[in-house]
């Protein structure tokens, strides 16, 4: 009965990984293998300033990324904690649109949003008088890994948001009506209540915001693509750039066994979390 699922699981899973490792120690240039090469490839990856301009790259993205959109998610929820009636069903519905589109569609919107001439994001910006031009948001070096950052808090923070709320509404009013009695005021609550009993959530979302953002292609590639000079340049699409822009199938392979090890390690991390929070 499991034989299907079995075959499926190797064939697409297992096989694709499996001849990825052997690609990595083969030179596989021009999709020839020519041959086995050891760890010529991992050590050409780690000699290449690109590969550490991309891991740089790389963690600003999941690390800011990660952070600003638990932050607003954490605002939000709050706010919707507020109790504004039946409002709070209409506003959940449409905060959650960002974390349902694809992020192939999101890269799109996103792209169109900050273009120089027609987007929505520079028009709004000439009209409020912050700026007298468009500005070249995704070509030029000094912007474009911001505004991938910002797309990618846009739609991340939705899932921040409604796992915020699900925490906030458990956690018990004895504790905010104790602390009323004992003069606490607003800020105090948030500090010594809300805070600490998030604390298993925020752990969660860091983690699985960090393997995620780590490993997001599709909304880097189809903003930038990388560029400008490579300012937005990030491992999952320098491993594309190996692999079929340099027709270095073998270096692209030991990048992405790298990607692999790194987001193994956060996996590990993220299920020992939640064993040890459910032994608790």
């Amino acid at each position: 009965m499991l034989f299907p699922a079995l075959l499926f699981t190797l064939f697409i899973l297992v096989y694709p990984l499996g001849q990825n490792l052997i690609n990595s120690f083969h030179n596989v240039t021009m999709m020839r293998d020519r041959g086995w090469s050891g760890l010529a490839n991992y050590a050409a990856v780690f000699r290449d300033a690109l590969f550490w301009l991309s891991l740089k790259n790389s963690l600003t993205y999941s690390v800011l990324g990660t952070f600003l959109s638990m932050t607003v998610g954490l605002m939000v929820a709050v706010l919707l904690n507020e109790r504004i009636g039946r409002l709070t069903s209409i506003f959940k519905f449409i905060y959650m649109i960002p974390w349902v589109v694809s992020p192939v569609v999101a890269g799109f919107a996103w792209k169109w949003l900050l273009n120089d001439h027609f987007g929505m994001v520079n028009h709004l910006l000439i009209c409020l008088g912050v700026i007298h031009s468009g500005i070249i948001w995704l070509g030029q070096a000094e912007t474009a890994l911001l505004s991938v950052i910002i797309a990618r808090v846009w739609q991340f923070f939705p899932f921040a948001m409604i796992m915020f709320f699900a925490a906030l509404q458990n956690i018990p009013q004895e504790q905010y009506e104790a602390a009323t009695v004992d003069g606490a005021g607003s800020v105090a609550k948030f500090l010594h209540i809300t805070l600490p009993n998030l604390k298993s959530v925020v752990v969660v979302l860091l983690l699985l915001g960090l393997i995620w953002s780590f490993n997001d292609f599709n909304l880097v590639y189809v903003m930038t693509r990388g560029g400008p000079i490579h300012s937005s340049m990030v491992l999952p699409v320098l491993v594309r750039e190996y692999s079929f822009v340099l027709y270095d199938l073998g270096k692209g392979s030991a990048l992405s066994m790298i990607i692999f090890i790194v987001l193994l390690l956060l996996s590990f991390a993220y299920l020992y979390f939640l064993g040890k929070r459910e032994r608790i």
